[in-house]
Formats: C-alpha cells, sequence, structure tokens
C-alpha cells in the first residue's frame, strides 16, 4: 500500500468537490462516514447522494456530508431497488426471489433520476465521483461530465461470491441475466450516450477500471484460476482492483439498523426490545473475569430476507427454501441452549431485530418469551456494533458479512463465523484459516448446541486467536486516509480519468 502524506492537513486552500452515491444498506455505507470524514481534513466538500433513508442520512451529516437526493424535492417514498421506467418494461417472469441476482433497478435508476442527477452534480461542481458498484449513475456522470471516478468495493470483491457465480455460470443463469439488461443499457446509451456494457457477465456489479476494495491485498478473495469460469476471466480482463485497507473507525457515525417493513401485522403479544446498552450490567460482568459473547446475523437475515429464501445465494452453504427467520432462529436455539450449558461465568449480547415474530419460537406472549430467555441474555433491538466490539465483547458470533469481519478485526475481537450467503462462506473460510476464529459451514446441519458451546469456549479462551486477530489489524489500518489521499490525487490529476469505454452493449 501506498503511504499516506498529510493526513491532517487542513489548510484554508479550498479542495476538491467529491460526489459520493450509494445505497440504502448498513453494509455499504458505514465504510464511507470514516471516508466523508478524512474528506473534509483535506478541505473536500463532499456531496452524498443517498435514498430518503433517516438514519443513513443522519450519519452522512454527522460525518460532514452535504446529503442530495436522487430526484427533484426528494419524495420521502423513493425506494431504488423499486424504481421501475415504462421502457423498457421491467420484467416479472423471473420469481421474485431471484432478483437479488439479475436486479434491473441501477438500470432503472439511471433512466429515471439521471438528469436530474446530472444537472446537479454540474450545479455544485462535482471534481471527482466515488460510487458504489450497486450505482452506476456514479459511471453515467463521471462520464458526461469528463471527470475521474471510481468504485467503492465494500466486499473483499467478486472472488468472494466465487461459489454462487460459478453455479449460476454453470446453469447458465449469468447469460439469462446479461440478456434481461441489454434493453436497459441500450436505453441509457440513447438517452445519456454512454454505454454501460450491459453485456458482461459480471454485471451484476458495475465495475470501473478503477475500484477501491474497503480491506488489505491479504483479504481480497482469490478468483478462480484463468481459464475455470468465463466471469472470473471477463473481470480479469477489464477491471483493476486496489486495496486500500479497513474503513473503520471507533471515532465514525455508524448506523446499527434502518427500519424494517414487517410483511405481516405486529402482534400485541410481541416483545419489543430497546436498542440500549446495559453498560453497568456489562462493566460489572467484565470485572468478575465473565465472558462476554456479542451474536449479532445481520440485516439480510434480519431484515432484507426474514421471510425470503437465503438458500438462493449461499452457494450451496444453505438448502434451498432456507428464509432469513429459520436460519436466525436455529442459530438462536442452539446458541440459548449452549449459554444454558456455559453458565454463569457468561454473558450474551443479542440484536434480534425488530421483526415481531423474531422471538415466536420461545413463547407467544412478551411474559413466555421472557421466562423462557436464559439469565446470561440480554436481547435488544440493535446494537451500536463498533462501541461493542471495541469496549465489551469477548468474543463475536457472527454472520460475518465483510464490514462485522472487518469491524471484529479492528477491534481486536475473535470469531465464531456462522455464514449465511453471498460472499460470507468465504469471509468465514478466512476466518478459520488465518487463525481469527472458528467457522460453522452448512450451519443448519452443523452448528448445533453441543459444538457451538465447546467453541466459544475454545475462542473465548484461546490466547492464539488474538494474537492472530491482532496481525490483522495491523495489515487492515489506515484505509479511510488512504482511500481519502487517492481520491484527492484523482482530483487534482485529470490524467487519472478512467472513463475508457468499454465494449457495447
Amino acid at each position: 500500500m501506498a503511504p499516506v502524506s498529510e493526513l491532517n492537513r487542513t489548510d484554508n486552500v479550498e479542495g476538491p468537490v467529491v460526489a459520493i452515491f450509494n445505497v440504502p444498506l448498513i453494509g455499504h455505507v458505514n465504510p464511507t462516514f470514516a471516508l466523508v470524514q478524512e474528506l473534509r481534513k483535506r478541505s473536500c466538500k463532499v456531496h452524498y447522494f443517498l435514498p430518503p433513508v433517516a438514519s443513513i442520512r443522519d450519519a452522512a451529516i454527522e460525518s460532514g456530508a452535504v446529503v442530495e437526493g436522487y430526484l427533484p424535492e426528494d419524495p420521502t417514498d423513493f425506494e431504488m431497488d423499486k424504481c421501475c421506467v415504462d421502457e423498457p418494461p421491467c420484467p416479472t417472469q423471473i420469481p421474485v426471489e431471484d432478483r437479488a441476482l439479475y436486479p434491473v433497478w441501477p438500470l432503472t435508476t439511471i433512466l429515471k433520476c439521471g438528469e436530474y442527477v446530472l444537472e446537479r452534480c454540474r450545479q455544485i461542481g462535482v471534481s471527482v465521483v466515488l460510487y458504489d458498484a450497486w450505482v452506476p449513475l456514479g459511471i453515467v456522470v463521471a462520464r458526461r461530465l469528463g471527470i475521474p471516478y471510481a468504485s467503492l468495493v465494500t466486499y473483499p470483491g467478486m472472488g468472494s461470491l466465487r461459489d454462487m457465480l460459478s453455479l449460476m455460470e454453470a446453469e447458465g443463469r449469468l447469460e439469462v441475466f446479461a440478456d434481461i439488461r441489454k434493453p436497459y443499457g441500450k436505453a441509457i446509451k440513447d438517452k445519456f450516450g454512454i454505454d454501460l456494457s450491459c453485456h458482461l457477465l459480471t454485471r451484476r456489479q458495475y465495475y470501473s477500471e478503477t475500484n477501491f476494495v474497503t480491506t488489505c491485498e491479504d483479504l481480497v478473495a482469490e478468483l478462480p484460476k484463468p481459464g475455470e469460469q468465463k466471469w472470473a476471466d471477463e473481470l480479469r480482463a477489464h477491471f483493476s482492483f486496489t486495496a486500500v485497507g479497513c474503513l473503520v473507525s471507533a471515532s465514525a457515525p455508524h448506523v446499527s439498523t434502518v427500519s424494517a417493513t414487517p410483511t405481516h401485522s405486529v402482534s400485541a403479544s410481541a416483545k419489543s426490545f430497546g436498542n440500549a446498552l446495559p453498560t453497568a450490567e456489562l462493566m460489572d460482568h467484565l470485572a468478575r473475569g465473565r465472558k462476554i459473547i456479542y451474536a449479532a446475523l445481520g440485516t439480510m437475515a434480519l431484515l432484507d430476507r426474514w421471510n425470503i429464501d437465503l438458500g438462493r445465494l449461499s452457494g450451496n452453504n444453505l438448502p434451498l427454501g432456507t428464509t432469513g427467520k429459520a436460519f436466525c432462529q436455529h442459530v438462536w436455539k442452539a446458541l440459548f441452549a449452549a449459554l444454558e450449558e456455559l453458565g454463569e461465568e457468561y454473558f450474551c449480547v443479542l440484536p434480534a431485530g425488530k421483526q415481531p415474530d423474531a422471538l415466536d419460537f420461545l413463547g407467544s406472549s412478551e411474559e413466555e418469551i421472557s421466562e423462557h430467555l436464559p439469565c446470561n441474555v440480554f436481547v435488544c433491538e440493535s446494537v451500536p456494533q463498533v462501541e461493542m466490539l471495541n469496549r465489551y465483547t469477548s468474543v463475536f458470533v457472527s454472520h460475518v458479512g465483510f464490514n462485522s469481519l472487518q469491524e471484529s478485526l479492528m477491534a481486536g475481537v475473535p470469531l465464531v463465523a456462522i455464514p449465511q450467503a453471498v460472499d460470507q462462506p468465504g469471509n468465514a473460510r478466512k476466518v478459520q484459516d488465518r487463525g481469527w476464529g472458528q467457522a460453522f459451514f452448512k450451519p443448519m446441519e452443523t452448528c448445533t448446541a453441543a459444538q457451538l458451546a465447546d467453541v466459544l469456549r475454545q475462542v473465548s479462551g484461546g490466547a492464539s486467536y488474538r494474537r492472530a486477530v491482532q496481525r490483522a489489524r495491523a495489515e487492515l489500518a489506515g484505509g479511510a486516509p488512504r482511500l481519502a489521499e487517492h481520491l484527492v490525487v484523482m482530483a487534482k490529476d485529470q490524467k487519472g480519468q478512467n472513463g475508457a469505454v468499454l465494449g457495447g452493449c
């Protein structure tokens, strides 16, 4: 990694205007808030384009950004993943559970919002664009304005999706999804004159020639060997990736939850848990030498796919038909039984989210649920995760989404990895191979109470795990200032533009 110079420069010369484009997903936005802080230190002005999700926008403002909407008047009901246009028609022939695999909403967002966002970026004088790889609107804006741009990859690269993508390629689904994207790509080219190369198999993510990965080089997941998979060969041929380090910062804002949209009515008997940490109780447990387990299974299972199949995204890590609810409740049942076995020397903090039926396996009323919770378990809706990891946690039971993995490493906390889907099985392999903890692969079969209790004893008491985590922490450090410096250099050196057009749609 290149050295970073003048990290704390705050001179009075006005710096570049940086536009950031993102989606309302916690794992995608949380790494960016420390980056905004670093850009502000360099006198940059940051305009952050976000959908109207209050908790995410508040964190962006707190970090120092000016929040922008994607549409005029910034309607409060705007949702990117439901953004549709009349032509071409949004496809309906594919089941809803498959739509995360071939999304067209990144393209329909351009058709619906592009004219307004482009004009707004002209008005504010944007000089460099950083966009989440789900938001190719950033590519269109940058190419039309003739300014440099790069994508931000908040997971360890497409190699982490190799099991899922290889299965999709074998089944011919990557080609099918490319065909679905092509008319949208043509409509964008006709309207804005920008070719997004929608025919590429890897266009489920809209990379640019320059892509910054929010981790260290050692954690970037390897691709299949040349010649093994078309999608991987295509990625090597067209795109380059620079690992800048971890962007996690204990001083940056951090979003713990966004509002759930229940698909059923909330039962009057469902238990509602707050969001406040029992700090005095946690400090008392630590003073008594007890181990504190933090168990968080991520928003994909707890919110996005609570009642939707996770198995299709798992690369065979979960059986087809396994919903977020089924996964969470399976792990929670095993965890509660394990904690009863472990006894009073262990205490667990468990954020269960906002789903009204989250704990219905314990009972149908608040009284029943409280009665059946182990006495060494504290349940809440959400937790300030960075604070929890840095101040209290002995071992983190995690789905190992990439941000959760890196937040744990940066806090020096070993892990028990229980992966669901997408990049998580690959992340769990890293946990196991690097000695950062232990992992349960195919958890619906392997994660039992007895096995989990045994693993928790080993990881919470093993000095070797903490030493390995500390080594990883040293490798990861410095990502936010390093990336901020890259963007400043790109903005000041127009030769850093990466706007070469890939092949046609």
